[in-house]
């Protein structure tokens, strides 16, 4: 396999899993009648529990995605370098943001568990939101310079 068709697999595979972070992150933040009131049997509820499990195996595939394209060396061209630098960054960002977003996660589902022991308030949930937003903006700011990139080497 040449180091374009590397790049183009891993800027797929990158593809790809921003797809499975974005369809849980449209299921939980999307606003809609079945979300705003639970009712067992009529409406279906949010299941946190298999959506912190959706992510955390995101995670390290990210991670693994971030070390492969790490180690493509070799004969490259300025367009090709340019992007696997773009994508580098972009991946690290989307390791944050989904990892930001896992923190979320994981504290809704166990407030869902036992909404009396939970100590995760409104403060904590907003903080931790504003944090999960910052790290959005930051992938999002290396996603439309990585399309442009992407287009150049395709």
């Amino acid at each position: 396999m040449t180091n374009k068709e590397k790049i183009l697999e891993l800027s797929w595979n990158t593809n790809d899993l921003l797809s499975q972070y974005v369809a849980i992150h449209d299921d939980v933040f999307k606003t809609s009648i079945r979300h705003i009131i639970p009712i067992p049997g009529i409406f279906k509820a949010i299941d946190f529990g298999e959506h912190v499990k959706k992510i955390e195996n995101i995670i390290p595939e990210l991670e693994n995605c971030d070390k492969e394209i790490k180690s493509i060396v070799g004969d490259l061209t300025s367009d090709e370098r340019e992007h696997i630098d773009l994508l580098s960054k972009y991946v690290g960002a989307l390791v944050e943001t989904v990892s930001r977003f896992k923190i979320v996660l994981g504290a809704l589902y166990a407030k869902s568990q036992s909404f009396a022991n939970s100590n995760y308030d409104w403060k904590n949930y907003k903080n931790d939101l504003a944090k999960y937003e910052v790290a959005v903006q930051s992938y999002m700011a290396f996603g439309g310079k990585l399309n442009d990139s992407f287009q150049k080497i395709k």
